[in-house]
């Protein structure tokens, strides 16, 4: 994934601003020119150019290009201006207006003008290369309402309009079709000195003592919400002056994707170092009481290897609930009591959310003044909507509110007469406020206008910084906060860096933070700062952070690999970048962020869409889709509609493949097992047909691959549930004959699975159901040494239950009660949701007593009805078999009956034939007792006939001695079915049989 350093992005490559072009045109040019002496034009021209230069330059524009019959002015192109719109404006009328453009007083010459808003890419004032220096559609757009003007007049765009400020009087003239544009649009007439109401309505609430008052009073944790740059962060800090302790948790926007990033700055401020190790946690939260296992998952969420065992040990959902828990802990055993601040909610990751939603329904959390600020937000009703908050929203400040704040903030240094103007202007927003009275105060920038927005006046103030303002859009492309090491990276050219820093400190755009890290003093400035960024160079300084982070911080990006992700994304580095989303969305789900996790895959999904043609990113495509697929397996079960698209994607992007590689044989494998799981033979054939594909087409055609073990496991895996036990055994000593643990142990990190552990289990299933009984024991020991030789938890509760099913049917049920229930308890401790109710369903198999009394009766009801819903159907028809002994065992012969019918249709439609005989036969059994003899006969014909089929040894015996017993059938055929077992096999059945054949 290492990308080369690449060089520096060349300084004066221009930038990407608003700016709002005038086109100035002579009305019927070409008729005057045809008639007129060369010289002559040549002189009524010159005095033409040059009253309109004078006309723009006073009003702050630039001519940018003299074109024989009219001129192209930009306004706001040097240096941001809210006001350009107007400047451009009434430059336009008073030039149309006031120019003395009759040619040599023989013939009236009319102007006429076309004014648009929009975005550019500008080139540096220092090139000298005579090209433009603004390109975007913003000049044709003036040049083409221009054509539409009266002579005498102007036209404005609406992208102008409403940039306006209640100045000048328009006149509204909807659905002009201009020339080179397909849609028509709605042009505006100007006219000057007829000032007008401004008619926006700012939806702001007022006052600041009744929220303190509100938040003081309120024994909830409060809610302060309003839009940016209206107070939040200053009242939340307000608050926790009074407070005896603070503890304050900032999400950041540029770090969204980074899961639990504002409780992992916490930590990492309480440690005092940015790389800690494990020791630094101990000796950090130790003393104060926090558990070992706590530690540990701070260990996790900080990417130490000491947390990642935790990996192993529990689910993800488990390991969720323990980090959220552990953070919890951490928080009160710092701080006891006190105030604890949640700050800019609306930038807040979703695992993080999941924290916060703990703390505010702990008990604990009563001991705490809990205050959080957001904007308004979607995320907000979605988390929060449930929970007992009190909502203060903050309005504008109101007038008196703002003097103190304007005294305050200049020291009382503006005059009365001052003070009232920029109040007025800032119209209540606390940091419009703060940046009119730095620029009012700087001696660079020679008005006090008001901005017509907030982003506006933000580029203004780092438009002012002067030759420091390339630097800042440097920083800018790092992050809000940003490290002098980093900063060298993309801002080496402006070496010395430190007195551009300073300066823009003094400014109020930066503040430090720390002796090599700074931050700009609000996100909206860093935006500012960074959309000024050509795209080219935002891709050039991205690729070098990444490669930089990647070459000298692999540790940093071990740890948070979000660190690197957004860096690759932004510099267009499409394959490293989705790769990277990839690893993260593992990262976040291992912690339990299921959110999280599904948003990195969207992410990268996205990616690959937006992938060019000639990177193939197919591969990639469906290792996303996989990923999508399982996350959402985890939260919503396997039958649901957005999983199975998901694996659909899958799918349809492996069959348009010609030619499969290894690298998909974790996505193959992945489909393989849900498709399985939930009962879809059609869709498990397809997944191992392609996994056997991938395997021919590997490069590594070794015998002991990965990605061949994989494909025989799955292969093992469909034989036994299709009940073909012979080829089962096969694959499995293919299988064994290669594995190494040494090697291959570590494939559980890629597939989900240790290959050749799930494939033993499925041999000593087949083998009892074969009827080789004798060999279980010995397999069971075999499956649970080699389970302790691996020592990966989270596949205790598949090996506890799955491990007792050939117990069972070898005959030793207590042995294997017993196995299960502690499989259960296991499940149970990890939260592993399916195993928890797979052992459940076997628990009632193995143990009819667990279903006598009606309440468990009732919770194996709801055993089978949770595995309809999560769609886990590999297995239903058979514990459906058994839940219809159940109502049969209750008197409910009739309820029984449609029950076992159904395991057998549900069975013959899925073609996993692996309990198939034993189905028929318990439906055999039912009908037997509902006097439907006919129908059990046939039913235990067909059952003997697919045991036969299968070489399903037990299965045939079993239904020998039920056919035997409903007089359908002689001693002798029962002989015959005892005569195939091994010597050694003593299934209860066989002695059973062979206790009756003995009595005969």
């Amino acid at each position: 994934m290492n990308q080369p350093v690449l060089p520096p992005a060349a300084s004066g490559r221009g930038e990407r601003k608003q700016i709002t072009a005038m086109f100035l045109d002579v009305v019927g040019f070409s008729a005057i020119a045809s008639t007129a002496d060369a010289e002559d034009l040549e002189q009524w021209l010159e005095e033409f150019y040059a009253q309109s230069r004078k006309i723009i330059e006073e009003h702050d524009g630039e001519i940018t290009e003299y074109l024989g019959d009219g001129i192209v002015a930009l306004f706001g192109l040097a240096r941001a201006d809210e006001l350009a719109a107007s400047k451009a404006v009434n430059a336009a009328l008073q030039s149309v207006n006031t120019i003395n453009a009759g040619y040599l007083g023989s013939i009236t010459v009319q102007l006429r003008a076309g004014i648009a808003t929009g975005e550019v890419a500008v080139r540096s004032s220092h090139t000298n290369d005579n090209l433009p220096r603004a390109t975007g559609m913003v000049t044709t757009l003036a040049q083409r309402i221009q054509e539409r003007a009266a002579p005498g007049t102007v036209l404005i765009a609406e992208s102008t309009r409403m940039l306006l400020r209640g100045s000048l009087s328009l006149t509204a003239m909807p659905d002009q079709v201009l020339k080179g544009f397909s849609k028509p649009h709605t042009l505006f007439a100007p006219a000057p000195d007829v000032p007008q109401p401004d008619q926006r309505s700012l939806k702001f609430f007022v006052g600041r003592r009744a929220e303190l008052i509100r938040v003081a009073t309120s024994h909830l944790p409060c809610l302060i919400i309003g839009p940016a740059g209206i107070g939040k962060t200053a009242l939340s800090r307000h608050i926790g002056q009074s407070a005896a302790a603070v503890a304050t948790f900032t999400a950041d926007g540029v770090h969204t994707r980074a899961s639990y990033q504002p409780f992992k700055d916490w930590i990492l401020a309480q440690i005092g170092s940015a790389l800690p190790e494990f020791t630094d946690i101990q000796n950090c939260f130790g003393p104060f009481g926090l558990s070992v296992e706590s530690q540990r998952a701070l260990a996790l969420v900080l990417g130490l290897a000491e947390g990642q065992r935790l990996l192993s040990e529990r689910t993800n959902i488990a390991l969720k609930s323990l980090i959220e828990d552990s953070i919890w802990q951490a928080i009160q055993v710092i701080q006891p009591a006190g105030l604890l601040v949640f700050e800019d909610l609306h930038w807040l990751d979703n695992a993080s959310f999941g924290v916060l939603i703990g703390i505010l329904n702990s008990p604990q959390a009563a001991r705490y003044q809990i205050v959080m600020t957001s904007r308004e937000d979607t995320k907000i009703g979605k988390y929060l909507g449930t929970l007992q908050i009190t909502t203060v929203p903050l309005d504008t400040l109101s007038d008196a509110d703002a003097a103190v704040m304007l005294d305050t903030l200049s020291k009382g240094q503006v005059t009365a007469e001052n003070r009232a103007a920029l109040i007025e202007k800032a119209g209540g927003i606390p940091l419009f406020l703060e940046q009119l009275l730095q620029r009012a105060q700087s001696e660079d920038i020679g008005n006090d206008s008001v901005p017509e927005s907030l982003m506006d006046l933000l580029a203004g103030q780092i438009d002012a910084t002067g030759a420091s303002k390339p630097v800042l859009q440097c920083a800018a492309s790092i992050g809000r906060n940003f490290t002098l090491d980093m900063l060298r990276v993309v801002a080496n050219e402006f070496e010395p860096l430190e007195p551009h820093l300073s300066k823009a400190c003094a400014r109020g755009v930066l503040q430090q933070n720390g002796a090599e890290t700074w931050m700009f003093s609000h996100a909206l400035l860093h935006r500012a700062a960074y959309q000024g960024l050509l795209r080219r160079t935002r891709v050039d300084y991205h690729s070098q952070i990444a490669a930089h982070l990647q070459n000298n911080h692999p540790d940093a990006v071990r740890r948070n690999p979000a660190l690197l992700t957004d860096h690759l994304r932004l510099a267009q580095q499409h394959v490293p970048a989705i790769q990277n989303y990839l690893t993260v969305s593992q990262w976040a789900l291992f912690q339990g962020a299921f959110e999280d996790a599904e948003a990195h895959i969207l992410a990268a999904i996205s990616l690959c869409k937006d992938a060019p043609a000639d990177v193939d990113v197919t591969d990639l495509e469906i290792a996303c889709y996989t990923a999508l697929g399982s996350i959402r397996v985890q939260t919503s079960g396997y039958m649901a509609p957005h999983v199975k698209e998901a694996f659909d994607a899958v799918t349809t992007r492996a069959q348009a493949q010609h030619k499969y590689s290894a690298a998909i044989g974790p996505a193959f494998y992945g489909s393989f097992s849900h498709a399985i799981i939930s009962g879809d033979k059609d869709g498990s054939e397809q997944f191992s047909d392609l996994l056997l594909d991938a395997v021919k087409n590997s490069t590594d055609q070794a015998a002991d691959s990965e990605i061949r073990l994989a494909s025989l496991n799955v292969q093992a895996c469909l034989h036994c549930y299709s009940g073909n036990f012979e080829q089962l055994f096969v694959e499995y000593q293919k299988l064994r004959d290669v594995y190494d643990i040494s090697r291959h142990g570590a494939m559980i990190t890629q597939y989900g699975v240790d290959t050749f552990a799930a494939t033993q289990m499925f041999d000593s299933v087949g083998r009892s159901i074969y009827g080789d009984s004798h060999m279980v024991p010995d397999l069971i020991a075999e499956t649970d040494a080699h389970q302790k030789l691996l020592n990966i938890p989270v596949m205790r509760p598949y090996s506890l239950i799955w491990g007792s099913v050939p117990l069972f049917y070898a005959g030793d049920t207590q042995t294997a009660i017993a196995r299960v229930k502690e499989g259960i308890a296991t499940a149970n401790e990890q939260t592993a949701a399916f195993w928890q109710l797979t052992g459940a369903a076997w628990l009632n198999v193995m143990d009819p007593t667990q279903s006598a009394s009606a309440e468990g009766f009732a919770a194996f009801q709801a055993v089978i009805q949770m595995h309809e819903a999560v769609g886990a159907k590999v297995g239903l028809p058979y514990f459906r078999a058994h839940l219809a002994l159940a109502y049969a065992q209750h008197g409910d012969l009739d309820t029984a009956y449609q029950a076992s019918s159904l395991a057998v249709d549900e069975n013959d439609r899925s073609g996993l034939n692996c309990w198939f005989a034993e189905i028929l036969r318990i439906h055999a059994k039912i009908c037997l007792q509902l006097g439907l003899e006919a129908e059990a006969k046939n039913t235990l014909e067909r059952a003997a006939t697919v045991a036969q089929r299968q070489n399903a040894r037990l299965w045939l015996l079993r239904v020998r001695l039920d056919q035997l017993d409903a007089g359908l059938i002689d001693k002798p055929a029962l002989a015959a079915a005892v005569a195939i077992f091994h010597p050694d096999a003593s299934p209860p059945e066989l002695v059973d049989a062979k206790r009756l054949l003995a009595f005969a």
